[in-house]
């Protein structure tokens, strides 16, 4: 059977043994440094965030609910057994045929993820060839809903049963697809015109105008166009302001990933000491840290491409910011290191200093963490990142897709590393001067104008294996700060407003003076994971991964007018 690691791995693993060669890694106890240019996050420009005016403000802003809105969980770039490199390849190994095991293991990690909405994002070279009941899994023996006409659906509720950690609950499921920076979310029906759908959005694959009626026939059957991999060189940021799509990526999990074997933008090199790391999480699991955590190896040095191409098409044209998980369940390893392996003799000069690791590519298949479960195990994954979308309350879970998808339409919405913590009480909004009402983010308020933000305390989602009396340790407290941006039209970088902090729960204002979009980012040095980690160092001589500052959420911009 043909293997497919996670976007050519394979390729890239041997030139992973031979760098660790040539830089010594097997002879030496010494690991190669984190290159402190992957590091730096001031990406946008080098002057300092400006120390703005900024008060502590009373109880004036009414919490999300009061304002008349609910949260909704939502996760978008999700691939199951009907894309062809996901679920092992099955697909591409028997045409035609799916993996009941890999539909199954998604719908029990679609429950376990305590998701709302799930919108999926099957590639279009097989999913075009099915219809959306087998698309959107519709199990009728386990008491699915289906949304839509009769014969025609286009949502499936899940009836989730109460689990290990969380209560009974429903999570709805949509149909899309990504091609080529061409990412469907929630449409109703497959193109009438099929070389539409799934056309390659990069500036070198097609014109504009094949662009723009891609977006017209996503939107024709009632979806919404997404960028995906926003970090990438071929697609420029005044191609998807030109192009009309409704929604891009700030983060990738897959191009992060990319970030340390070295296959990112161009001129990226392989991060050995972020890679070598894994050994330490294939351990036995009372000596490992926590797999689900394994994901914090390469958080700090994410590209940032993603993220200030974002602000940059903000300064243009609103187009809302989305995190996106990009979950194939399909690394799998070759047995490099096995008897007769291409690099038998190299590993063997490895096995010291990285057992465990070596162990796994002897032996070759699926990566498994000491808790059992493979590195990209769906429910793992699924509970890393997430959108959390205000939409209106008291809506039956067969209208919350579409309540959802209306959100971010409207950029109502804001990116979580949920990895790292609930961010409870999270929030930005801004009394307009003129009419007093409340706008909130993806909106636009008169000149003026009061931003309002509340700093959020540290809460362990329902599944962490911590507590928030580790979040409130004196001896390892979070470190949480608030960065407010600003772009302006004419402008090719946002710059940092101000850098805010306060105790969980107080509420920061600030009264713009400059016309913009500003938004929110939440950055968090996650100390309360210490124990966790046990100790994991971002390479040999390093700091610990739990003090380093990584992002948190990224809220959406509201805008201040001239």
């Amino acid at each position: 059977m043909r293997t497919f690691p996670l976007h050519m791995i394979r390729l890239h693993l041997a030139a992973l043994l031979v760098s660790a060669e040539f830089l010594g890694c097997g002879n030496s106890k010494t690991l190669p440094g984190t290159d402190a240019a992957a590091v730096a996050f001031d990406a946008v420009g080098d002057a300092p965030a400006a120390d703005v005016p900024s008060e502590v403000a009373g109880d004036g802003l009414p919490t999300p609910g009061a304002r008349g809105w609910a949260i909704a969980r939502n996760v978008v770039h999700i691939h199951s057994t009907y894309s062809h490199d996901a679920c092992d390849g099955y697909i591409d190994n028997f045409p035609g045929q799916v993996s009941a095991t890999c539909l199954d293991e998604l719908r029990v990690a679609l429950c376990e993820s305590g998701l709302d909405v799930a919108f999926l994002t099957d590639h279009p070279s097989h999913m075009k060839e099915f219809g959306f009941d087998k698309l959107l899994q519709i199990r009728t023996d386990k008491g699915d809903t289906a949304v839509g006409p009769p014969g025609k659906p286009h949502a499936n509720v899940i009836h989730c049963p109460k689990g290990e950690v969380l209560p009974a609950h429903d999570v709805v499921v949509t149909v899309g697809y990504e091609g080529t920076h061409n990412m469907a979310i929630a449409i109703h029906e497959h193109f009438a015109d099929g070389k539409l759908q799934g056309l390659s959005f990069s500036d070198k694959d097609s014109k504009i105008e094949d662009v723009q009626k891609s977006v017209a026939a996503i939107h024709a059957a009632k979806g919404l166009s997404c960028n995906a991999h926003s970090e990438e060189d071929d697609i420029s940021v005044q191609r998807m302001v030109q192009s009309g799509m409704d929604c891009m990526e700030v983060y990738n999990t897959h191009a992060n990933f990319k970030t340390i074997v070295g296959m990112g933008a161009a001129g990226s090199k392989m991060n050995l000491g972020r890679v070598f790391l894994l050994d330490r999480l294939l351990g036995p699991k009372d000596k490992s840290p926590d797999p689900d955590l394994a994901v914090l190896i390469m958080l700090d040095i994410q590209p940032e491409a993603a993220f200030t191409k974002w602000q940059a098409v903000n300064a243009q044209r609103k187009v809302a910011g989305v995190i996106g998980n990009d979950v194939h369940q399909n690394v799998v390893l070759e047995p490099y290191c096995g008897p007769g392996g291409q690099f038998e003799a190299l590993c063997d000069g490895l096995v010291d200093q990285y057992p465990h690791l070596v162990a796994l590519l002897k032996k070759g298949g699926p990566v498994m963490m000491a808790d059992g479960r493979r590195i990209d195990d769906y429910r793992r994954l699924l509970r890393w990142i997430s959108n959390r979308t205000l939409v209106t309350p008291g809506k039956p879970a067969t209208e919350l897709a579409e309540q959802t998808k209306q959100a971010i339409a409207a950029a109502r919405t804001w990116a979580v590393y949920d990895v790292l913590g609930d961010p409870q009480g999270l929030d930005m909004a801004a009394r307009d001067k003129q009419t007093g009402l409340w706008v909130e983010v993806g909106g636009a308020a008169s000149a003026g104008s009061t931003l309002y933000l509340r700093v959020p305390d540290v809460q362990p989602m329902p599944w962490a294996h911590w507590t928030t009396a580790d979040a409130h340790d004196p001896a390892n407290l979070p470190e949480v700060s608030l960065v407010l941006w600003r772009i302006a039209a004419g402008e090719a970088t946002a710059q940092k407003v101000a850098t805010l902090s306060g105790a969980p729960g107080s509420l920061l204002k600030v009264t713009p003076d400059q016309p913009g979009h500003y938004h929110l980012e939440l950055r968090i040095v996650p100390k309360h994971l210490r124990a966790l980690m046990k100790g994991l160092l971002s390479a040999e001589k390093g700091p610990e991964l739990v003090d380093l500052e990584q992002r948190w959420a990224v809220g959406n911009p509201i805008e201040i007018k001239p």
